[in-house]
């Protein structure tokens, strides 16, 4: 359709210019000093066809650029009446209005290219219908210099008939003109702004001759030279105001150059300098998701007049701009304008969301580097009051046999009997010792984990368990230890957490792999109303299922139980992944235990 458009109206100014060309050259006999020079139609109608040509080359969805064409046309063929040929002048007398009858309409739809309401509507088709019927029908009751062909009888007072009619339908042109100016916004003022000022001038100009005379008067030469550069300016007009949308696509430029910016705010006052739009705003997703704000948290909504366009990167709305509808005179400003702002939302948007991961990491490190501080702090406190106090008492209690041995020259049985006590004290502590290092060993990374896999060990959980537990494994394959680990962790502080703080009187585990996922969930009955955010244990472990790309949730209501659920990718993780999982160390209690 663009391509036709354009086609269309190359034609149009081709064949118009040569179609000038012809009337001037079959009109030039006939013109005296009452009508309009050669030079003077000459460059009307060319500023009109070039104009046109432009306007419609440019925005060849608009009406405006070929009803500028047509008003060349019609300029050109008013002109024929001029000619002293008959035949020809009898032509010229049926389109006199030719160009005003275009022109009316032009003024109207000025600047979009549509008319707006029913009343401009109505005038249009008046201009029409004057133009093109009521001036042909009175051709045959109108006398002229030259002769009419068609002439019937002359009627004298029809020519001021249709010189009424005429000026009826201009004065209503002109209420609507200033209607629309009234109610025009001020990015579309800048644009009517032009033409209305060169209309005004050249309609007062025409006024004050009318009213004042046309015949020799010290005002008549400059007012009808004004009324005359006002009619060669106003094709000017008309493409000064379709070329001013031209500036603002490269206020959008300069606006993309100046990207990114820094806050909402800023991003709101750039683009109402940018478009001269100083009601613009650009509308966010609120915080809850539903409806939108501006850049000062505000609920938004449409003034009367303002257009919504919805502002979206990817298939996926990230806000929405209201404007003046001005914008929509030129659509490849508007979608620059939506584009660059959408771009600018989507930025904001990914710059925020990297922040937050950044400090989700720096969160996550940290609370890696105080579990590892937590788990040392622990294991030191275990081997002092557990192990190692043990061990001390043996050794002691070691000294104190060995003193009594000593003194004793010639043990007797009583003697002997003590020192066997004695003896197997320190057994027994070296037992308990050991039991208690095992234990330890246990919680850092159990042997079973190792030796059996991934449920041997979480049935190991359920038999060391207070309450009943059970265990649902289906189709678990061998898995890399580091996740294994990061699945038995989980389960046992879950279980603990069940026992100490759910009081809860049964337990679920459930661990299955689909689809290369590891999913484990642990469901019990107690009091619920976890927080998983409370401790540090349950963080920890969240920190150690990031590092699988999985995710690990916490439901929890009050009176209906806990489920603690993992899902975790069953593919090895990277090489310094992998190091970091091993060496991380669970958090307080991941072995079931305080």
């Amino acid at each position: 359709m663009r391509l036709s458009a354009r086609r269309e109206a190359v034609a149009l100014a081709v064949f118009g210019a040569g179609f000038g060309a012809y009337v001037l050259i079959v009109t030039a006999p006939g013109r005296y000093t009452t009508t309009t020079t050669i030079p003077f139609s000459g460059a009307v109608g060319g500023l009109y066809l070039v104009a046109g040509l432009l306007a419609r080359l440019r925005r060849p969805g608009n009406r405006v650029g070929l009803m500028m064409l047509l008003v060349a046309w019609g300029w050109f063929a008013e002109d024929l009446q001029i000619s002293p040929d008959p035949v020809v002048h009898t032509v010229g007398l049926l389109v006199r209005s030719a160009s005003s009858g275009f022109l009316v309409p032009l003024l109207l739809m000025y600047p979009d290219g549509r008319l707006r309401s029913r009343t401009d509507r109505v005038l249009a088709d008046a201009g029409y219908l004057t133009a093109f019927v009521l001036m042909p029908l009175s051709v045959p009751f109108s006398t002229s210099v030259v002769r009419n062909l068609l002439l019937v009888h002359p009627v004298d007072w029809l020519r001021q008939a249709t010189d009424a009619v005429q000026f009826v339908i201009s004065g209503a042109v002109v209420a609507a003109l200033l209607a629309h100016w009234e109610t025009a916004t001020r990015p579309a003022r800048r644009v009517l702004a032009p033409l209305y000022a060169v209309g005004l001038v050249g309609g007062l100009a025409s006024a004050l001759d009318g009213m004042l005379g046309t015949g020799p008067s010290w005002t008549h030469t400059p007012l009808i030279n004004i009324a005359h550069v006002s009619v060669l300016l106003l094709p000017l007009a008309f493409l000064a105001g379709v070329w001013r949308v031209r500036m603002g696509r490269t206020a959008v430029a300069d606006l993309l150059r100046r990207m990114p910016l820094a806050s909402e705010e800023q991003l709101r006052d750039a683009l109402a300098k940018a478009l001269g739009d100083t009601s613009v705003q650009v509308g966010f997703p609120a915080p809850d998701a539903v409806g939108y704000v501006d850049s000062q948290g505000r609920t938004l909504g449409a003034a009367p007049g303002q257009q919504v366009s919805p502002l979206e990167r990817n298939g996926r709305r990230v806000g929405v701009l209201l404007h003046d509808p001005a914008l929509r005179e030129d659509r490849y400003v508007l979608e620059a304008v939506v584009s660059a702002v959408a771009l600018e939302l989507d930025n904001q948007q990914l710059a925020a969301e990297v922040q937050a991961q950044l400090a989700e990491v720096r969160a996550s490190r940290a609370r890696i580097v105080e579990a590892g501080d937590e788990q040392r702090r622990r294991i030191e406190h275990d081997l002092h009051d557990g192990a190692q106090s043990r061990f001390v008492t043996a050794l002691v209690t070691l000294r104190l046999a060995r003193r009594r041995l000593a003194t004793q020259r010639s043990p007797e049985p009583a003697a002997l009997a003590e020192l066997a006590e004695l003896l197997d004290r320190i057994a027994e502590l070296m037992g308990e010792g050991m039991d208690q290092l095992r234990d330890l060993a246990h919680g850092i990374h159990p042997a079973v984990l190792s030796e059996t896999g991934l449920v041997a060990a979480l049935e190991m959980i359920a038999a060391r368990s207070p309450c009943p537990v059970r265990v649902s494994a289906a189709a678990v394959p061998e898995l890399p230890r580091p996740l294994a680990a990061t699945t038995y962790f989980i389960a046992a502080e879950a279980v603990t957490n069940a026992l100490k703080h759910a009081h809860a009187t049964t337990i679920d585990i459930d661990v299955r792999h689909e689809d290369g996922l590891l999913r484990l969930a642990v469901t019990d009955d107690g009091i619920g109303g976890a927080d998983p955010d409370g401790g540090t244990g349950l963080l920890g472990l969240r920190d150690r299922v990031a590092v699988f790309d999985g995710e690990m949730t916490v439901r929890s209501a009050p009176g209906r139980g806990t489920v603690v659920a993992a899902t975790l990718t069953t593919g090895r993780a990277g090489r310094s992944e992998e190091a970091r999982a091993e060496r991380g160390a669970p958090g307080e209690g991941e072995d079931g235990r305080e």
